[in-house]
C-alpha cells in the first residue's frame, strides 16, 4: 500500500498501443481517472469491480488490455465475479495490481494467473502446464499440517520456488524497503 501502484500502472499505460479497460473498486474510479489524466493518456474507460455483469453486455472487442486495480479480489476461481472476469479477459492483455496477491494459498497466485496464462499451455519459460506446477507445489503443502515443525519451511520453499520460477516472469514486486532505498528523491 502507498509504493505507487497506479502511478506504475499510468506510466506503464503511456507505452502501450490500445484502448485500455480499468477495472477498480468503486471509490477508486475518480482517482484513476485524475491519474490517466495527469499522465495524458488517452483511449482508456474506468469501470467498477461491482459492475462486471455490466460490462459483460457492451462491447468489449475494443479494448486491447485490461487493468484490473485490487486484482487479489479475483484470487478465487469459484466465484461468478471471477468467471465474469476471466470473459471480460479473455483475448486481452492483462494487468494485476495488487499489494496482497497471496492471501491464503498459492491456488491464490495460480487463479490470478490464469487470468492471462493458460493453464495448460503456459508462455512461462520452464512451466508449459501452470495446473501440474501449482497441484505439485500444493502437495508438498499438504503432507504437513500448519502446526508441524517442517511446514513452515516447506512453505517457504514453495514460495521461493514460485517466485524464481513464475513470478519473475510476470510481476513488477516492489517492496516498501526498496522504494526508500532506490527511488527516494
Amino acid at each position: 500500500v502507498g509504493l505507487g501502484k497506479t502511478y506504475i500502472s499510468a506510466l506503464l499505460a503511456q507505452q502501450l498501443q490500445g484502448r485500455i479497460l480499468v477495472i477498480c473498486p468503486p471509490v477508486l474510479r475518480d482517482y484513476w481517472r485524475d491519474t490517466f489524466f495527469e499522465f495524458g493518456i488517452r483511449g482508456y474507460e474506468v469501470e467498477s469491480l461491482g459492475k462486471l455483469d455490466a460490462l459483460l453486455q457492451r462491447d468489449l472487442k475494443k479494448f486491447r488490455y485490461v487493468l484490473i486495480d485490487e486484482a487479489h479480489r479475483f484470487r478465487n476461481e469459484g466465484t461468478q465475479s471471477y468467471d465474469n472476469l476471466f470473459q471480460i479477459c479473455a483475448g486481452k492483455k492483462v494487468i494485476l495490481v495488487s499489494a496482497t496477491p497471496l492471501n491464503n494459498r498459492i491456488s491464490d497466485i495460480f487463479n490470478q494467473l490464469k487470468l492471462f496464462q493458460p493453464a495448460r499451455r503456459s508462455t512461462i519459460p520452464g512451466i508449459a502446464n501452470l495446473e501440474q506446477f501449482f497441484k505439485r507445489l500444493q502437495k508438498r503443502l499438504d503432507q504437513y499440517s500448519k502446526d508441524d515443525p517442517d511446514y513452515l519451511p516447506t512453505l517457504k520453499a514453495v514460495s521461493q520456488e514460485i517466485r524464481t520460477k513464475v513470478l519473475r516472469y510476470v510481476m513488477v514486486r516492489r517492496t516498501r524497503t526498496e522504494i526508500l532505498n532506490y527511488y527516494a528523491d
